[in-house]
C-alpha cells in the first residue's frame, strides 16, 4: 500500500511539469511563426542579412574572400531575369530574388552603366567637335566622375537608406536594399545608349521615363518596409527617397546627356 500511494503522488507531481513544458514549447513555436510572417524585407542585423540558399556551412570570417563569394554565386540567367523584372516591376522584388540575394548584379549593372556613359558621351562629344571643325577630345575626367556618381548612388545611398530604415525600426535587409538600388539602375543602360541622339528634348523625355520606371520600382518595394514606421515618418522618408532619386536622374542628364 505504501508503494502504491508513493507512485500516485509522483504521477500527480509530474503532470503539471509536463504541461508547463508543452506550453513553453508551444509559445516558442508561435513566436517563431509570428516573427517569420513579416512582409517586405527580413529583420536582420548589420552583416546577418538574408543568407543565400547556397551559402557554405560553418561560416567564414568577415575579412575572407569566401564570405563575400556567396553573394556573387548567381548565373547569368538569374541576373538577367532580375534586371528585366526591375524594368517591368510587376512583382515584388523580394519574391523575384527569393532566398538567393546577390551583389553581383548591382556591381555588374553599375560598372556597365559607367562604361556606357563614358562611351556614349565621348562619341556624342566627338560628333559635336567634328561639326564645329574641332579635333575630337576624350575627357577621361567624366569617367572618374561616373565611377564616383554611380557607385555612390548604387551602394552609398542604398547603405544610407538601409541605416535610416533600421534606425526607425523598419527591419530592412541590407542585401535586399543594395540589390534594389543596384538593379534599379537597369533602365538607365538602354537610355544611356539612346540618349546619343542629337535632340535635347528627346533626351529629357528619356530621362523622365527612366526616372519614372526606376522610382516606381524602388518605392514599390521599399514601401512595405517604410510603412512599418509611424505614418508621418514613413511619408517623409518616402518623399526623401524620391527627391534623392530625382536628383540622381537630373545629374545624369546634366553631366552625361548634355554633350
Amino acid at each position: 500500500m505504501a508503494r502504491e500511494q508513493y507512485s500516485v503522488v509522483v504521477e500527480m507531481d509530474d503532470t503539471p511539469v509536463i504541461r508547463e513544458e508543452l506550453e513553453f514549447q508551444r509559445k516558442i513555436t508561435q513566436d517563431k511563426q509570428q516573427s517569420s510572417n513579416n512582409s517586405g524585407f527580413n529583420d536582420t542585423s548589420f552583416f546577418e542579412t538574408r543568407t543565400p540558399q547556397n551559402a557554405p556551412q560553418g561560416g567564414h570570417p568577415l575579412w575572407s574572400i569566401e564570405y563575400y563569394a556567396q553573394y556573387f554565386d548567381v548565373d547569368t540567367e538569374q541576373v538577367l531575369t532580375r534586371a528585366a523584372k526591375s524594368v517591368l516591376p510587376k512583382e515584388n522584388f523580394v519574391d523575384v530574388v527569393g532566398s538567393n540575394p546577390d551583389l553581383y548584379g548591382p556591381f555588374w549593372i553599375s560598372t556597365t552603366l559607367i562604361f556606357l556613359l563614358f562611351v556614349t558621351s565621348s562619341i556624342a562629344g566627338s560628333i559635336e567637335a567634328i561639326k564645329n571643325g574641332e579635333n575630337p577630345n576624350y575627357d577621361f575626367k567624366i569617367l572618374s566622375f561616373g565611377v564616383v556618381a554611380i557607385y555612390s548612388y548604387a551602394f552609398g545611398v542604398s547603405l544610407f537608406v538601409w541605416g535610416a530604415l533600421k534606425y526607425f525600426g523598419c527591419r530592412p535587409s541590407l542585401l535586399d536594399t543594395v540589390g534594389l538600388y543596384g538593379y534599379g539602375l537597369t533602365i538607365w543602360l538602354p537610355i544611356s545608349v539612346i540618349c546619343i541622339v542629337p535632340f535635347d528634348l528627346v533626351r529629357w523625355i528619356l530621362v523622365l521615363v527612366g526616372f519614372a520606371i526606376s522610382a516606381f520600382f524602388i518605392t514599390k518595394n521599399l514601401y512595405p518596409v517604410i510603412s512599418r514606421a509611424e505614418a508621418k515618418t514613413s511619408r517623409l522618408f518616402l518623399i526623401l527617397v524620391l527627391i534623392a532619386h530625382a536628383a540622381f536622374a537630373i545629374l545624369l542628364k546634366l553631366e552625361f546627356f548634355s554633350y
